[in-house]
């Protein structure tokens, strides 16, 4: 009896510890989704009264996918995703690979690498937008070299891929922190076992090193493609969706949908749909880990 009192206390200190999260969530984040998901199915717009709000059914879904604005954004929501997630877990592998090393200075160099995840992305920005500019320092070293250089940002096609190398240059400090964290408990058995067998060390990496390490990149894999799909501050910021639509991914034409069209129905099901495809990667994900994780 003792011992079932102690536990429902224990149980009911820990529901109380969480109980400001769960509020929070329930406040900012699922309300906001449940909201979302009924205005989904309504041709509500941002400056429409509440009398004229109908049931729509699936109209705004079905002219998502007629509708080649929102299609091509989605296109390059892809295409972002594709470029953005292997740059950043292999360049967060290698430095965190390199650190592993023991080299000098390891603190120094950890803490410049992870410096630019807890910079403001604001700030971070506008750094680049000055140094990208037409007379930014960049552009100007290269004319000064008497090689024409077309500003990237303001090009149609390297602006979403300068996006994406920035994006990576920010977030790859946390990559490089989890990656290392990993490293450094791969059993040092295993890596003098495979030392001893003749195995260099390209070889001790891909067959020791990243099989004992595969749950921490799972998760990882998991978290870049949700990050790379929650990209809106850094193109708005940047680029504002332009030059053009040359960077108008999903999040920047759902927002534009809701705010400047005003069109908060057909805005929601779009988030809908981003929300949808990002559950359907990630169950992929979970199913398919059983093939390459090895715990």
């Amino acid at each position: 009896m003792y011992r079932l009192k102690r536990q429902t206390k224990e149980n009911i200190a820990g529901y109380i510890f969480i109980l400001p999260y769960l509020i929070g969530f329930i406040i900012f984040q699922g309300l906001p989704f449940v909201i979302a998901f009924v205005l989904g199915f309504t041709n509500i717009k941002f400056i429409s009264r509440l009398e004229g709000v109908g049931f729509t059914g699936l109209a705004n879904f079905i002219r998502m996918f007629g509708d080649p604005e929102t299609m091509a954004a989605l296109l390059r929501s892809g295409i972002y995703t594709v470029l953005y997630v292997p740059l950043i877990l292999v360049s967060g592998f290698i430095f965190a690979l390199l650190i592993n090393q023991k080299i000098r200075l390891t603190n120094l160099i950890k803490t410049l690498l992870f410096l630019p995840y807890v910079s403001n992305m604001i700030a971070v920005s506008v750094i680049f937008k000055l140094l990208l500019s037409p007379d930014g320092p960049i552009i100007g070293f290269f004319a000064s070299l008497g090689i024409d250089v077309f500003p990237p940002l303001y090009d149609l096609n390297f602006a979403l891929p300068t996006v994406v190398v920035i994006a990576v240059w920010s977030g790859m400090g946390l990559y490089m922190i989890t990656f290392l964290a990993a490293l450094q408990g791969v059993p040092s058995e295993l890596l003098e076992a495979a030392k001893i067998d003749g195995a260099g060390s390209v070889r001790r990496v891909f067959s020791v090193i990243i099989p004992v390490i595969t749950p921490t990149a799972f998760f990882l894999v998991i978290s870049a493609i949700i990050t790379s799909l929650q990209n809106f501050t850094i193109i708005q910021t940047f680029t504002a969706g332009g030059p053009g639509r040359a960077t108008t991914v999903l999040s920047i034409q759902i927002v534009r949908t809701a705010f400047t069209a005003y069109q908060t129905g057909y805005a929601s099901a779009q988030a809908i749909i981003l929300f949808i495809i990002v559950l359907f990667i990630t169950l992929i994900q979970w199913k398919g880990q059983k093939q390459w994780v090895t715990y």
